[in-house]
């Protein structure tokens, strides 16, 4: 962690600021040590350069073991894509150069994909992880120096309210216990005049005749590696079956769905097949561990911004099975 942090750090239990002990230092940055409470003396230890607010395991380890593994896939810089610099801007509706002045607070960062975005854009940015992601996180972006990262509940976050000018939540409402209790926890922390942007998986009548929702009771009691290497073998073949079934005039894509794949739209023959593997692999994994799976409609979306107070909302979904949502808050 870097000493300027502090500005925006603030105890949860008693609204106090932290003093930093630092035990082991590379230049600016802090790699071990602990932030103390000038307040109700609380400890946090620094471990790897991250404040770890939450145990390092917790009902969210299976995203850590995911990102551990595939965090690089879908860092476009890495791979020569696109894929997370368009959904994000998309879904910020912000212009990128807007962005380069801006106070970020990503909540749910994963192994960084949408972190490389705001970092390359020129933001400051505060990235925070149930889970030990957060560690794949900062080996990708080798200690950057806008670049803050925290191992921290979204419903116990330890920053100073209303702090930044964009608080964004990509692929994580929905893999919470109380979805809308995690959108809740976020708006305190957006600036007057500041937005707020989330997503969340699209409920549907008949999602619990998807592949996912029959499986998932079995995929996400089953260790995780074991599950992994289950999803490894199978994808080869399967993947070949729902590319074939593509190809299919008219209704191509609606027989995909009957291979027990997650595959979007946007990985088939779009990518080298050793990618298009592996990203057909976290996808389905994504899909089967997560502890919770929780989707919500659009207008539930709209209704969480609605009551948080927010104006000029915006609720829009797409294919990929997502509700988005975006809104200023009222200065």
């Amino acid at each position: 962690m870097w000493s300027r942090s502090l500005e925006v750090l603030r105890c949860r239990a008693c609204s106090g600021s932290y003093e930093l002990h630092a035990t082991e230092t590379a230049g600016d940055e802090i790699l071990a040590g602990e932030l103390s409470c000038t307040g109700c003396k609380q400890r946090v230890p620094i471990e790897d350069a991250i404040p770890r607010f939450v145990p390092r395991q917790n009902y969210a380890s299976s995203f850590g073991f995911q990102w551990k593994r595939f965090g690089e896939l879908q860092v476009d810089r890495l791979h020569s894509h696109t894929m997370s610099r368009d959904r994000f801007f998309l879904e910020v509706g912000i212009p990128r150069e807007e962005l380069a002045s801006m106070r970020v607070l990503e909540a749910g960062c994963g192994g960084g994909r949408f972190s490389d975005v705001v970092l390359e854009a020129g933001a400051e940015l505060y990235s925070v992880d149930l889970s030990d992601a957060v560690d794949k996180n900062r080996d990708i972006h080798q200690s950057h120096e806008r670049l803050h990262l925290l191992q921290a509940s979204i419903t116990e976050l330890p920053l100073r309210p209303e702090s930044f000018d964009l608080v964004f939540c990509f692929g994580v409402i929905q893999h919470t216990p109380d979805p809308a209790a995690t959108f809740r926890a976020l708006v305190p922390f957006v600036k007057p005049g500041g937005r707020l942007a989330v997503d969340v998986y699209a409920a549907h009548p008949k999602q619990v005749l998807h592949w996912k929702y029959l499986l998932r009771p079995l995929a996400k009691r089953m260790p995780k590696d074991q599950l992994l290497d289950v999803i490894e073998r199978a994808t080869p073949p399967l993947l070949e079956v729902a590319r074939t079934l593509r190809r299919v005039p008219k209704i191509g894509k609606a027989l995909t769905r009957l291979v027990p794949l997650k595959i979007h739209e946007g990985i088939l023959d779009q990518f080298p097949l050793d990618i298009e593997r592996k990203l057909a692999v976290l996808e389905t994994f994504d899909a089967y561990s997560p502890a919770y799976d929780r989707p919500r409609s659009r207008r539930t979306v709209e209704r969480w911004f609605r009551d948080a107070g927010f104006s000029q909302i915006e609720t829009f979904s797409l294919m990929r099975g997502l509700n988005y949502g975006r809104a200023i808050k009222p200065r």
